[in-house]
């Protein structure tokens, strides 16, 4: 049978590899945690751009439809020999411009208003991966400190025993 003091030195070994082993595999799960959370930022990041462009497209189809409606009222005005320059029927190309002007702005805030959200969560998955890494050097250096203890634990006790 072994001595206590070998027995001792073994059990130290053993706790304070399991406690770097442990540290390790922690460190790497953060790791991965934060490379999954830079990937989420990259992809709302790409999302907030694409919206961006589908709001102007919409924009531009919508300024499109409009000036095709000016179009066809300006032909029915103009066949039913109503002149285009003043009264009603210029008040009717106003409002439709006052109504198109409205429309649009509404497109642009719907659509910056997607962005944003996108950037928050662009931001919050930035953030957490700070966090990641940050706690991935932690478990490191707690891993460090607690086969440190153990080793120091275990001179202790040997001490305690050689002095015994």
């Amino acid at each position: 049978m072994c001595e206590p003091a070998t027995l001792l030195i073994a059990s130290a070994v053993v706790t304070a590899a399991g406690q770097g082993y442990s540290a390790l595999q922690s460190a790497a799960m953060h790791r991965y945690e934060a490379r999954v959370s830079d990937a989420n930022a990259k992809l709302e990041s790409e999302s907030a751009f694409r919206e961006t462009e589908n709001t102007r497209q919409a924009a531009l189809a919508h300024y499109r439809r409009v000036a095709q409606l000016k179009g066809e009222q300006r032909v029915a005005q103009a066949a039913n020999g109503v002149s285009l320059d003043f009264g009603s029927a210029a008040d009717v190309g106003d409002d439709t411009e006052m109504l198109a002007r409205e429309d649009a702005r509404r497109l642009y805030d719907q659509g910056a208003e997607k962005v944003r959200g996108f950037d928050i969560r662009a931001s919050n998955y930035r953030a957490s991966a700070r966090g990641s890494r940050a706690a991935a050097k932690g478990a490191v250096i707690k891993g460090a400190f607690d086969m440190a203890g153990t080793a120091l634990n275990a001179a202790t006790q040997y001490s305690k025993m050689k002095a015994a």
